[in-house]
């Protein structure tokens, strides 16, 4: 009788964890919708206001005193667009839907060019940096560069924020396939009590009675990332006198072949202002039911060169295509009234666009890397508010 109730009592306790589990997996279900709607909101005027910023900063007939009300509203955009990605990114973690894409990273050469751009920020506030690599570097390993780039950015951006005086330095040992990267300030530090919260999503130090700006993102997605590769991030700080970040990560040797090296070599010159192209003039399809971003790709790419037409639906752009536009390359939104992207892109291929190439412009990023049977891969999904560099990047490719 005693064993049969407990077997009855473990079931009970199975069926409640159950139900417990499947809520909480419709309550994150719900969230990333609803992260991902709010998104997609945010981004669409966002690509009107950082692409017209774009354009003003790079126009040399903007007078010197309003290219700076023009940097202001930029500098301002990318923050918001910093904690647009910043939330997406903890959303996708969580879901299980963040994948890593390892692959050949100029290790030595990336540390170099992310330790020049903050010897330059902390300059500005008047600190000492010191990058101090220990023995030599590995020039290759095997990584996810941009999530290496992003642990980075936000340890080395918090270390130089919160620092008023005296400097950051920058630590790297490399042994046994397993690189250590120690970030230390001499910040204002952190309690206990700071130090057991300082990885939850929006906690803010406030220690020596200062914030800085920002959300409260960064190091919980430094750390989730850490996580994710398989790597360990500790914190050490005494209260006035400082803090050290540790991250420890395995990232494989890779032998560099010569024509890596090549790349290489070509990767560190500066990137050539785009003012044409040469050749036939090429013809290309904008397919977006927003009219300032369909506006914004015309004023980007008609002074290029490019023989441009726009439709505000995949309606429209398909009737355009039956009447004989045979475009070089498409840009399509996802989110249209009547069929969406996706459908526009099947059928426009089924009127004999099999060979038109072709790119999704949208502010859906949740749709970036999921499969899709028309054959889209990352590389062709550009995510609102689009850089105008990786628009151009891509026609050029």
């Amino acid at each position: 009788h005693l064993l049969m109730r407990e077997i009855e009592l473990h079931r009970e306790t199975d069926r409640a964890l159950q139900a417990a589990k499947q809520s909480a997996d419709s309550a994150n279900q719900a969230k990333s919708r609803y992260i991902s709607a709010i998104s997609h909101e945010l981004r669409t005027p966002l690509n009107s206001i950082l692409g017209y910023a774009q354009l003003m900063g790079e126009d040399s007939t903007v007078p010197p005193h309003r290219r700076q009300a023009v940097a202001v509203i930029k500098r301002g955009g990318e923050h918001l667009l910093s904690l647009i990605e910043g939330t997406l990114d903890i959303a996708h973690i969580e879901a299980g839907k963040l994948t890593l894409h390892a692959r050949p990273m100029h290790f030595a050469e990336v540390m170099q060019e992310l330790a020049d751009m903050f010897e330059l920020q902390a300059e500005e506030k008047g600190l000492a940096f010191r990058y101090e690599p220990t023995g030599t570097l590995p020039e290759v390993v095997r990584a996810d560069e941009k999530r290496v780039r992003q642990i980075l950015i936000n340890l080395l951006g918090n270390a130089i924020k919160f620092t008023s005086r005296g400097q950051v330095g920058w630590r790297i040992r490399y042994a046994r396939e397993f690189a250590t990267l120690e970030i230390e300030d001499t910040g204002p530090g952190m309690s206990a009590e700071e130090i057991a919260r300082v990885f939850e999503p929006f906690a803010r130090g406030t220690s020596a009675g200062q914030t800085a700006p920002g959300a409260g993102l960064g190091l919980t997605i430094a750390k989730m990332l850490t996580d994710l590769m398989g790597g360990e991030m500790s914190v050490q700080s005494t209260l006035g006198s400082g803090t050290v970040f540790q991250v420890r990560l395995f990232l494989p040797r890779v032998h560099e072949t010569p024509a890596a090296s090549v790349q290489r070599q070509a990767r560190g010159r500066p990137a050539a202002v785009r003012r044409g192209y040469e050749g036939p003039r090429r013809r290309v399809l904008v397919v977006d039911n927003e009219e300032a971003d369909r506006q914004l790709l015309v004023d980007l790419l008609v002074p290029l060169g490019f023989d441009l037409r726009t439709a505000a639906s995949g309606h429209d752009a398909l009737d355009l295509i039956a009447a004989g536009l045979k475009p070089d390359a498409m840009f399509v939104d996802l989110a249209m009234p009547g069929i969406d992207g996706w459908e526009t892109i099947r059928r426009a291929r089924k009127l004999g666009l099999a060979g038109t190439s072709v790119a999704i412009v949208s502010a859906n990023a949740f749709d970036k890397r999921l499969e899709n049977d028309v054959g889209i891969v990352p590389e062709d999904f550009l995510v609102k508010p689009v850089r105008h560099s990786e628009l151009l990047d891509w026609l050029e490719q």
